[in-house]
Parts: C-alpha cells; structure tokens; sequence
C-alpha cells in the first residue's frame, strides 16, 4: 500500500514538473528567454516517470495487455498456467533489462555523457531503469510466491467424455 501511494505521487510529481517545463519553454519561444535547461529537464521527468510509473502499473496490474491470445489458450490449459507463464516471462524480461542497463550504468559512469545545459551525467537515468524495473521484478516474484497452485475443477478444461 505503501509503495503503491508513493509511486503514484513521485510519478505525478515527475508528470508535473515535465509539463510545467514545456510550459516554461513554450513561454520562454514566446518571449525569446534563454531557458535552455527547460528542454532537457522536461526530458529527463518524462524518462524517469515512464520507469517509475511503469512499475507502478505492475503494481496495481493495469499495465496494457492484449489478451485474446492468452484468453483462448486458457480455456484449454487453465488460467493459472497462463497467469505463471506470464509472470515468469515479464520476471525474465525484467532481469534482462536489470542487467543491460547496470551494463550500461557502468560504462556511463566510466563514459559520462553529460547534458549541455543541466550539467548532468545523462547515464545516471540508468539508476531509475534499474529501479523501476527492480520493483517490477520483485513484485513478480512476490506474486509467484504468494499464489497457491491451485488443483481445482474451475482452473482445469473440462475433458471431453466425463
């Protein structure tokens, strides 16, 4: 519940500050200000909510799915079984992100690639990557080990003939 609370505000808050700075460099176009750092810091909020809120939706489960192809294999094997091979796959696409982008952490903290105007190494964004798609392992595992096999006739197809 906690996490659910905080995740949400912190990716409002990261939403917000993007917007509000497009606003500032629409405004800044308008009347010819030098805002450079509007532009790069509305990019850096719109990278790190997209992490943090997709976690989020793993979270709460309402995370885009297109499920007519698993809806139709579920009425032969059960939804249980579609429900863990789903889990186990996003489980194993989560890893693989972990790890290629602490691959890249390291080599951007080796390598910096800073920002013009921020002043700020763009690598460090591999952090909330890794962060955000940490949550979302973890809260995979938590739901492999929290659900129970469960063994009864409504989880099963109906076999022909009984």
């Amino acid at each position: 519940k906690i996490l659910t609370v905080a995740l949400f505000y912190f990716s409002a808050f990261l939403l917000t500050t993007m917007v509000a700075s497009l606003f500032i460099q629409v405004l800044a176009r308008e009347f010819n200000w030098e805002v450079d750092w509007s532009e790069e810091l509305a990019r850096f909020s719109f990278i790190s909510a997209v992490f943090l809120a997709s976690s989020y939706a793993t979270l709460t489960k309402s995370h885009l799915s297109v499920s007519f192809f698993s809806n139709w294999i579920a009425k032969r094997i059960g939804q249980n079984a579609v429900s863990k091979f789903h889990t186990f796959a996003q489980l194993g696409f989560d890893v693989c992100v972990i790890y290629y982008a602490s691959i890249n952490l390291i080599e951007g903290i080796r390598y910096p690639n800073i920002s013009p105007s921020l002043g700020f190494n763009q690598n460090y964004l591999f952090v909330l990557m890794i962060l955000g798609f940490a949550l979302s392992a973890l809260i995979h595992l938590i739901d492999i080990f929290s659900t129970q096999q469960d063994s009864s006739d409504t989880d099963m197809p109906a076999l022909k003939g009984e």
